[in-house]
């Protein structure tokens, strides 16, 4: 993540549909903000089963199914899959000193991909998705867009290790309120099963008191260690407090998700990974697509100076 400016013990995780075959146990902190009503989008207009609520709580994640068809899933890819073939000169790291670059494939059968609507207007649909935008406000409060990102991993992808995007302490639950400061959002365009690489978690760590060395439990070493599993167009929202990574991945063919990550309106987007800010912003040009309620979710870019 970066930017300068302004978030094996088994549960059965509770989805919006039958359970698959592939599917395996899952499971599901929170900071508290002032809570406003002042975005035209209001949280009192929106909300979601109180079930869901209840899951998200107690293991810091959800998975939602059915978010996207198996026909956005493919033509997504399809972009996608011409994207990850090209070099990107990235001129602007040597402006600034350094940073994320465009593509990254230093990680062994493994391809990442920064800044997702700078690189097609295909993904801007994703950002506040009709499915999620609930969840954002219900749990966030006054979400804002922070990053975007894809990876594609291929067999022997490997773990690379535990980590969380915010401390629990910026995940709170008060007078009936749940608020995280920073959410992920994961679109499946492929079957995530526990062999595929899927998202590994730890349910309950978004609120734990303990703290155990991270570097030395690889994978299922960690205690209570689960695989998030799901089908091409299942959503997983967490909470970045949660302890997460990528499982190996041992079969074959790709296994493609896409990250949109938000914080609440008050975190500072551009102070967080200053080297970074290029991803995390998107320039007049970009924005110029969206509809509203992605112009509101991204509304900190009108504060933001960044030429690159």
């Amino acid at each position: 993540m970066g930017c300068p400016f302004l978030l094996r013990q088994t549960y059965r995780m509770f989805t919006c549909r039958k359970r698959n075959p592939l599917s395996r146990p899952r499971t599901q902190v929170l900071w508290t903000p002032p809570v406003s009503n002042s975005r035209s989008v209001s949280n009192s207009s929106m909300s979601i089963p109180k079930d869901h609520s209840y899951l998200f709580d107690l293991q810091g994640f959800i998975v939602l199914e059915d978010v996207l068809t198996q026909e956005e899933c493919n033509v997504i890819l399809d972009v996608l899959s011409d994207l990850e073939a090209k070099e990107y000169e990235d001129t602007w790291i040597e402006a600034i000193g350094g940073g994320r670059p465009t593509k990254e494939a230093q990680r062994e059968n493994q391809i990442r991909l920064n800044g997702l609507p700078r690189l097609d207007p295909i993904f801007d649909s994703l950002i506040g998705h009709d499915r999620v935008l609930p969840y954002l406000h219900e749990f966030v409060g006054e979400p804002q867009l922070i990053n975007t990102w894809s990876i594609s991993k291929s067999k022997g992808a490997a773990f690379s290790g535990w980590h969380r995007g915010i401390p629990t302490t910026d995940h709170a639950y008060r007078n009936g309120i749940i608020r995280t400061r920073m959410l992920n959002t994961v679109y499946f365009l492929k079957d995530n099963g526990p062999e595929d690489g899927c998202v590994v978690a730890i349910p309950g760590s978004h609120k734990s008191n303990i703290d155990i060395d991270l570097q030395a439990r690889p994978a299922y070493e960690m205690p209570g260690a689960t695989p998030i599993t799901g089908r091409a167009g299942d959503c997983l929202i967490f909470s970045e407090a949660t302890l997460h990574d990528g499982l190996p991945k041992t079969t074959d063919g790709v296994r493609t998700n896409l990250y949109y990550n938000y914080v609440h309106a008050h975190y500072n987007v551009m102070t967080r990974e200053p080297r970074n800010c290029h991803h995390f912003y998107f320039p007049p040009e970009v924005r110029s697509r969206f509809d509203d309620t992605r112009l509101e979710l991204t509304q900190w870019m009108d504060l933001a100076r960044w030429d690159y």
